[in-house]
């Protein structure tokens, strides 16, 4: 895990991490849900390249009571088949439903509210309604300003398809990418605009490549 400094979380937050590795992928959600912990929130992860027991794993090795946070409701980890992908396929305003809903839950049993992330490894599935993709991430900017949340979504730049890269970049005001460091994105897109947007393939890599130099990071 990186020993840098603390990328800072809050409510409001919509955030892209852009990973090239398992270690940075792990190192990105354990310091996320982490965070969402201390701050009494409740988490949500949805894994996808780790199973759950894997996850569970990473977050003892960071010290995390893990069996204690799970018992007391603080922690839950779903799979692609519980969380995006329930029933076979994806739909965007489901999704939305369901964040709403935990949420609600969240704050009802006395968590200050709702810190979810999601490994987005499961558009490679191709299933139906994954094309939704877009225009969910542009509506997760309304939904996090207008709850008591904030969202990680991961998006792993080696596995990933241009097109959805291009989508993830998008629709994120900040990104993290190679390391603790939070970057005000240069590339996104207003809500209005990016759900319907068509992906701009040409140029991803360079795109990326912009970020990583980090020329933009946030003030916060």
């Amino acid at each position: 895990m990186s020993t840098g400094p603390r990328v800072v979380y809050q409510q409001g937050d919509h955030v892209c991490t852009l990973f090239g590795s398992h270690e940075e992928q792990l190192s990105a959600a354990v310091d996320y849900i982490s965070q969402g912990l201390e701050r009494g929130e409740r988490c949500l992860y949805v894994c996808g390249e780790q199973t759950p027991s894997e996850f569970r794993c990473a977050l003892r090795d960071a010290g995390i009571d893990v069996a204690g946070e799970e018992a007391r409701g603080s922690l839950v980890l779903l799979t692609k088949e519980t969380g995006h992908l329930k029933g076979g396929s994806f739909n965007a305003s489901r999704m939305i439903a369901m964040l709403s809903t935990a949420v609600e839950d969240a704050l009802s049993d006395g968590f200050a509210g709702l810190c979810a992330a999601g490994d987005m490894t499961w558009v490679l599935d191709e299933a139906a309604g994954s094309d939704e993709l877009q225009e969910y991430e542009a509506l997760l900017n309304h939904f996090y300003k207008s709850h008591r949340a904030l969202g990680l979504c991961q998006y792993n730049r080696r596995r990933l398809p241009a097109g959805i890269l291009d989508h993830g970049i998008a629709t994120h005001p900040m990104i993290r990418i190679d390391g603790p460091i939070l970057l005000t994105n240069p590339f996104y897109e207003l809500p209005e605009t990016a759900m319907c947007r068509t992906a701009q393939v040409e140029g991803v890599d360079d795109r990326i490549e912009q970020l990583r130099s980090g020329a933009v990071v946030s003030s916060r």
